[in-house]
């Protein structure tokens, strides 16, 4: 049996890819499942039961509010970033519309941004009393720009965090659909705005479904702005209700909080179903041919500048959370700019926050933590994806199937799945910043395997074929054939996870104890205790880091074409 995996290293790769990928995602789903079904406390403990079900049915009123509550808040914040973000690919695209690169720039930086900086960033400003923008309005209204602890704050702070993905999702769709067919029309006597209904637009919508259908289903798993600006609200979504479960009293609930994920998986995996459907028709909206052709862009006109403006408020949303977060970096507290304010300006907060051990050790936690779980995620990912696209193993394509199971796991269920799984488990992880590794990699498989399956899907089998006719092993072939000429794309792939998991909070927050926080907890443990001009400056270098590796990315995207 040896002898035969040395001779078909495929085989033996096949094995040990299973086992890792079996291990990674299947247990949650088991654990998630067991947590449900069987009493978490008392004589009983550990039977079976449906009660934290019945329980939820008992209390159907607020089901229905959870239920209307995440609808809402999803389908809100979906639609505005769906609308706005089009309208912005077009200009940015398919017009003469100036200050894109300014757009396109400020999407890539903003990605790079931890959510909860930017958020803290929008109540700075938003806040109904206290709030910078708010404190200027009120004196002239009597009344507040916008409560940002509402629905609607909820919906809009949302849709600023998904414009610039939406951007850059719908760019590709604009910038590759041949302009001839627009000209034929044209030709044909219609106005522009019978082009664009008649034409541009069926030929786009496939992706603006399945990229409004992606954003509901993120919006859906949001995590940070429902609990930093619904819980004290009183606005309770299905990931709040969650969370709340299992911090939000004395007792954890884990068995209510394992049904409420249930039901959240479900509506996840429910949404799922018609983008994977839409994105696997696209072909019949294929407009690219071998023809050549030059993108054809419209003359706005006098409208040309209302263009560049709307381009320009996208680098604005991004901008002003941080100039909030940078002005009240300096005060001793949050306060309108003001002469006085200036007076009191100072570098202390820098000086507090970087003097206490727990913020410099979330830091590195967060890098160990992010740099361990990219680079893990990476090499399990390419090996499952070079299966899948060259072995002749019968079996290949579960592996595909296993790394993107993790992708109806919201955030917040993965992370009770694996704090469920490691209790049981006699594998001593809990406690430490290792079982956020395990959850990271499990939790962001789907990212990596569609880095590496889509390069591997440009490198042509003659490369290899010609490595291994050579005289090199398979692993030789590997490593001086095929790694070298999608290291790009795994480079690109190993960024985008870690910039993913050094910003996530969700699953951070229910895994992490005393000495294992990541900058994001840290941020959200001074927001909770009120250490606001701490948080400020904390944030600030946070946010001006995560920028520099974000930029990284941005000309590694920019030089390997890898923006599609």
């Amino acid at each position: 049996m040896y002898a035969m995996l040395m001779r078909n290293p495929a085989q033996l790769m096949f094995l040990f890819t299973s086992a890792a990928l079996a291990y990674l995602v299947l247990p949650p789903f088991f654990f998630i499942l067991h947590t449900s079904l069987v009493t978490d406390r008392g004589l009983q403990a550990g039977s079976f039961t449906i009660q934290h079900f019945m329980n939820i049915v008992d209390s159907l009123g607020d089901v229905r509010v959870l239920f209307t509550n995440s609808m809402i808040f999803s389908f809100g914040s979906a639609g505005i970033a769906i609308g706005y973000g089009t309208l912005l690919a077009w200009l940015a695209e398919r017009s003469n519309a100036p200050f894109r690169t300014v757009a396109y720039i400020t999407a890539y930086v903003s990605f790079a941004i931890p959510g909860i900086i930017k958020v803290v960033g929008w109540i700075m400003l938003l806040g109904p009393k206290a709030g910078i923008l708010n404190s200027f309005v009120i004196p002239i209204t009597g009344a507040p720009l916008l409560n940002i602890f509402s629905m609607q704050g909820m919906i809009l702070v949302e849709s600023f965090l998904w414009i610039p993905i939406v951007f850059l999702l719908m760019s590709t769709p604009f910038r590759s659909m041949d302009p001839s067919l627009e000209e034929a029309a044209t030709t044909a006597g219609s106005t522009g705005w019978q082009v664009f209904k008649k034409v541009t637009f069926p030929l786009a919508l496939p992706s603006v479904l399945a990229v409004l259908i992606l954003t509901f289903i993120r919006s859906l798993e949001a995590f940070e702005i429902p609990a930093l600006l619904g819980i004290p609200a009183g606005v309770e979504v299905f990931t709040t209700k969650i969370y709340l479960q299992i911090r939000g009293g004395l007792i954890p609930k884990y068995g209510e909080a394992s049904a409420y994920s249930i039901i959240l998986i479900t509506l996840v995996a429910l949404g799922l179903i018609p983008y994977y459907r839409i994105t696997s028709k696209t072909y019949k909206f294929t407009t690219i041919s071998g023809k050549a052709y030059r993108p054809h862009r419209f003359d706005l006109g006098k409208w040309r500048w209302l263009g560049g403006c709307l381009m320009l408020i996208l680098p604005a949303l991004q901008f002003f959370p941080i100039m909030a977060i940078t002005w009240s970096s300096f005060l001793p507290f949050a306060q309108a700019p003001s002469w006085k304010a200036v007076s009191m300006l100072s570098l202390n907060n820098y000086r507090t926050a970087f003097a206490d051990s727990s913020i410099v050790g979330s830091v590195l936690n967060s890098l160990t933590v992010s740099v361990t779980s990219a680079t893990i995620a990476i090499i399990i990912t390419f090996f499952a994806a070079w299966l899948v696209v060259r072995a002749s193993i019968k079996a290949r394509w579960a592996l595909d199937q296993m790394a993107m199971l993790p992708l109806v796991f919201p955030g917040i269920v993965m992370g009770i799945a694996i704090l469920k799984m490691y209790l049981y488990l006699p594998i001593p992880v809990y406690g430490t910043i290792w079982i956020l590794v395990l959850a990271f990699v499990a939790r962001y498989l789907p990212y990596g395997i569609r880095f590496s399956h889509s390069a591997l899907l440009s490198l042509h089998k003659e490369l290899e074929e010609g490595a291994m006719a050579s005289g090199a092993s398979w692993f030789q072939m590997v490593r001086h054939v095929v790694v070298p000429l999608i290291l790009p794309a795994l480079l690109a792939g190993w960024i985008y996870i870690f910039l993913i998991t050094f910003r996530e909070l969700s699953i951070a927050l229910l895994l992490y104890s005393p000495g294992s926080q990541v900058v994001a907890v840290k941020i959200w443990e001074l927001w909770d205790n009120g250490h606001v001009g701490e948080l400020a400056a904390f944030s600030l270098v946070i946010a001006i880091g995560t920028v520099i590796v974000g930029s990284i990315f941005l000309k590694l995207a920019r030089r390997y074409g890898l923006q599609d």
